[in-house]
């Protein structure tokens, strides 16, 4: 019983097939020069001098671990972690829900449900607070249901940002989940239970070794989203009640002048700890080495309502926060700031218009365009090769493989605040400009990695020539991982604030910084606020619009077949 356990686990070697006139292991370390290079000069060496900075005075800066209120900081740093795990239930309930859905009624979900990760966590948290406000007259949520419940108080305010967090990301899993459910190895299943295999069973044996490198994926990206949440506390929650659910991140960045530089190093390795640790587990599922069947054809549903009903209201919950956001910013400004869009107009595009004439909005605009574009070529130009080399574990000795990928996850997780006082002082000289770009690229390039490295492995071994030309015959074969890798660059660095505001405050030229400047007077700027967001968001939504196709690929399967 214990060996057909094993053998219906799909333990299939889809691996690059290791050949002698393969590239030389000097060409492979050239491979990686460059993200290497970026990688250890914007995170690793600040990381090391934020550790030895902490240890300047021997342990005695740990004694800030003990504090209070950056306990509960730490403390509220692993609950958003842990909603990261939440976010991947969800988006695994998502996918089972839609797994019998259709082809017409699943696009659907796949585009609507994807759709919040190109809206930067800023605008999430403008959107959630519009919706919860307290006021009955403001609040969306108080509104239908006839209550003045204080949502953004003590009690609910965790409940309103995780739903937040899994409006946002929760997507992601789904498509993960979505087609790796589709692709669930049925054969084997059905050998189980004809060797009377109980339903458990069956789940140790076969769905979850199939679902480990897809859950691996779904939560790497949760994670990423939760270790560094800033801005969606920044702008969602009352001032009074940020203390209640501000992460390590914020906390440190509000008061790492206070604490001094020892104690704020000591606050970041602590907070460095934990998001590593709970890093560890997607390891494993991103070692899997799995070749997927071709997607399993399912005779069309007879479930009826039963099917559509569920999908069709996600659907419009889904919808709902774009609703609110486009609505308010078509009201007048007096009438937005007094009640909700439901109150009627009167209606203007007035906000817009002055969002467009204001030389400041339009000037970060374009500044945050060009610098999203530069970091995507620099992010693909690093993270190609670099993929490439560790999809070829031969090129690396045995021993380093495995350090080398807990080390890009790890990377790929951490949150800028870990490294960003020796970053100042070594990129001050560099300039405002080239420093955004270089630390944007150096923070994407392990996550782009990861992505990459996960499709590098699943090219047929047969597409490839193995030949000096080979790198572009993979990418070639993984196109649709090598697009989502410049998209996730390009939504990450134009979603952006907390980069900014460590690196480029003063100038202010970022798009995100001027979202949040405007949000000071949160109430009385709603329209004006939602206008400006309305349109930082449609550029990276057409992005992904515009490339859907392949991101689908991209995100579940790497590679074009």
């Amino acid at each position: 019983m214990n060996a057909f356990g094993f053998e219906v686990a799909p333990h299939h070697d889809a691996r690059i097939p290791v050949v002698r006139h393969g590239i030389s292991r000097w060409r492979a370390s050239l491979y990686l020069l460059l993200a290497v290079l970026l990688s250890a000069g914007v995170i690793l060496v600040p990381l090391c001098a934020t550790v030895v900075l902490s240890l300047s005075h021997g342990l005695g800066a740990y004694d800030v671990l003990s504090d209070g209120k950056v306990l509960q900081a730490l403390g509220n740093s692993f609950v958003w972690l842990v909603l990261a795990v939440v976010v991947c239930a969800v988006g695994l309930g998502l996918a089972w829900l839609a797994r019998n859905a259709g082809p017409v009624l699943g696009g659907v979900l796949r585009f609507l449900l994807v759709l919040p990760a190109a809206v930067s966590p800023l605008t999430t948290g403008a959107i959630f607070r519009l919706m919860f406000d307290t006021n009955p007259r403001r609040g969306l949520v108080n509104a239908l249901l006839g209550t003045e419940v204080a949502f953004l108080g003590p009690v609910w305010i965790w409940l309103v940002f995780g739903l937040a967090l899994i409006w946002q990301w929760a997507g992601v899993a789904f498509l993960v989940f979505h087609e790796a459910l589709a692709r669930m190895p049925t054969n084997l299943l059905r050998m189980a239970r004809a060797f009377g295999i109980g339903r458990r069973r069956r789940v140790w044996s076969v769905v979850l070794p199939a679902l480990a490198g897809p859950a691996a994926l779904a939560y790497l990206f949760a994670l990423v989203a939760a270790a560094r949440v800033f801005d969606v506390v920044l702008m969602g929650a009352p001032g009074s009640m940020q203390a209640e659910i501000e992460g390590g991140g914020l906390f440190w960045w509000r008061h790492h002048g206070d604490l001094g530089d020892t104690r704020a190093s000591a606050l970041s390795v602590g907070l460095s700890v934990l998001v590593a640790l709970m890093a560890v587990p997607a390891l494993s599922g991103l070692r899997g080495r799995v070749t997927w069947a071709d997607p399993v054809a399912t005779a069309p549903s007879r479930k009826g309502w039963r099917v559509w009903l569920p999908c069709v209201a996600v659907s419009v919950l889904w919808v709902l926060p774009f609703a609110v956001l486009v609505l308010t910013s078509l009201r007048d400004p007096v009438a937005a700031a007094l009640s909700g869009w439901w109150s009627g107009g009167p209606w203007t595009l007035g906000s817009y218009a002055d969002a467009l004439a204001d030389p400041g909005f339009l000037g970060a605009l374009g500044t945050t365009f060009v610098r999203a574009f530069v970091v995507v070529c620099l992010v693909l130009l690093a993270a190609v090769p670099a993929a490439y080399v560790l999809a070829h574990e031969h090129l690396l000795p045995r021993r380093a493989w495995r350090p080398v990928l807990l080390v890009a996850v790890a990377l790929a997780v951490l949150p800028p605040q870990a490294f960003a006082v020796p970053l100042q002082r070594s990129l001050s000289p560099v300039g405002t400009t080239p420093a955004l770009a270089i630390v944007h690229a150096a923070l994407v390039i392990p996550l782009a990695v990861l992505v990459l490295h996960n499709a590098f492995v699943r090219v047929p071994a047969p597409m490839l020539a193995r030949d000096r030309w080979e790198l572009f015959h993979v990418v070639r074969e993984a196109r649709p991982a090598v697009v989502l890798a410049g998209v996730l660059a390009f939504v990450l660095v134009w979603n952006d604030t907390v980069v900014g505001l460590l690196l480029n405050w003063p100038a202010g030229d970022h798009l995100q910084l001027i979202l949040l400047e405007q949000s000071r007077h949160f109430m009385s700027a709603a329209s004006a606020l939602a206008a400006e967001a309305v349109i930082a968001t449609a550029v990276p939504v057409l992005v992904v619009v515009a490339t859907a196709r392949w991101l689908y690929r991209g995100l579940t399967r790497g590679v074009r077949r």
